[in-house]
């Protein structure tokens, strides 16, 4: 089969790109609706979202915490594991970490701190996660349910937690003793924006490297594609699935620090982030491909950002651009099953050529793994 056949190496791009297109034309279509003029309403989004140095520099603030979760995410779905639980161990992980920056700050150098404050970040989003994936690989409870109902242990654990034993007893509300602001991340050359998105961005590409060039990365890869042929090539395949479980926790745990570390210097008991939803949308829009998590890291964290500016003076829903999130994910499904109903020399390259090569990042292909979990849920193989 020739390399002519094949679908374009952009066809993946294209997909997303007009999955995004619909969700715009259907949240135009809602807006219509209330009486909203959508034409004006975009207009606002980018104006400010793009247009003023405070929405850029906002932008780039959110996009860290989400790079972060994002990649780790991404570690999970091409491993073949759903961490749905990404949020409690965001949550576990920056109480650790604002409760272990604020008992040593003043007293070691920042450097030391923040990396102390990370590290606890880090084990506590591994160590929310050890439970979901120690019954996965121990008794094969399904990690979709398991993930998720942590999730509702963290809020309520976090909470207690900030409103007893680890509350900052001179002030009133359930939050953290504060770390002050000189002691926590500096800023990247003046821009405002503070040195957790190079944190981010070092993430994203220890992923993509993890993924390229590494033999674990190569098994995480053939257990996500196909856990029977891992299974039959004698691979760890549940030594395998925990240590993707557990580096996604890790790394959501990080998010978690970042956030604490770089904005708001202690955990409050109402503080709910909500980052795991934008991370399905933002691996899925990106493909499972690590490099492509930072444009669209850029594109939701913009979308967020210009949303809160718009919503105010047009009157838009304050839940609109979450509902743009639910739609790009609901177009990008039917895209995706075109895209693969539509590319039938995909699979025949594959069974010819066999897998593209370790140094190159998935292709159309990656149809196939989206789309794998999605039996699961319903039932199918696994």
């Amino acid at each position: 089969m020739t390399r002519a056949l094949s679908p374009s190496r952009f066809a993946p791009l294209l997909t997303s790109l007009a999955a995004i297109a619909a969700a715009l034309v259907l949240g135009g279509i809602f807006l219509a609706l209330r009486g909203k003029d959508p034409l004006a309403a975009y207009g606002v989004l980018v104006s400010r979202g793009l247009g003023t140095s405070y929405g850029i520099t906002e932008t780039l603030i959110r996009m860290a915490p989400l790079l972060i979760v994002s990649a780790g995410l991404l570690v999970s779905l091409r491993s073949g594991v759903w961490n749905i639980g990404i949020d409690g161990q965001l949550l576990v992980g920056a109480l650790l970490a604002g409760v272990a920056g604020a008992a040593i700050a003043g007293q070691v150098p920042n450097p030391v701190m923040w990396l102390i404050a990370a590290l606890a970040g880090m084990a506590g989003g591994l160590l929310w996660a050890l439970v979901p994936g120690i019954l996965r690989v121990r008794w094969g409870l399904n990690e979709i349910i398991t993930t998720l109902m942590m999730n509702y242990v963290a809020l309520n654990v976090t909470s207690w937690l900030v409103k007893g034993p680890v509350k900052d007893p001179d002030v009133v509300p359930p939050q953290t003793r504060l770390i002050s602001r000189e002691m926590r991340l500096p800023d990247v050359a003046g821009t405002g924006v503070h040195v957790g998105l190079l944190v981010g961005l070092v993430v994203v590409v220890l992923v993509t490297i993890l993924f390229r060039h590494t033999v674990i990365g190569f098994m995480l890869d053939v257990v996500g594609r196909n856990r029977q042929a891992a299974i039959h090539a004698g691979m760890p395949v549940n030594r395998l699935t925990l240590v993707a479980l557990l580096a996604s926790g890790a790394m959501a745990g990080l998010a978690g620090a970042n956030d604490i570390l770089g904005v708001k210097g202690l955990f409050q008991g109402n503080w709910n982030p909500g980052y795991g939803f934008a991370a399905f949308a933002l691996v899925y829009l990106a493909r499972l491909n690590s490099l492509w998590l930072i444009p669209f890291a850029y594109f939701l964290s913009f979308l967020v950002i210009g949303g809160e500016m718009m919503a105010r003076p047009l009157g838009i829903p304050t839940y609109f651009v979450e509902m743009l999130e639910g739609l790009m994910l609901l177009c990008f499904a039917v895209a995706a099953w075109v895209e693969r109903m539509r590319s039938p020399y995909a699979r025949a390259e594959e069974v010819e050529t066999g897998p593209a090569n370790a140094g190159e990042p998935p292709g159309p292909l990656i149809s196939e793994p989206l789309l794998e979990p999605v039996a699961r849920v319903a039932g199918g193989p696994s």
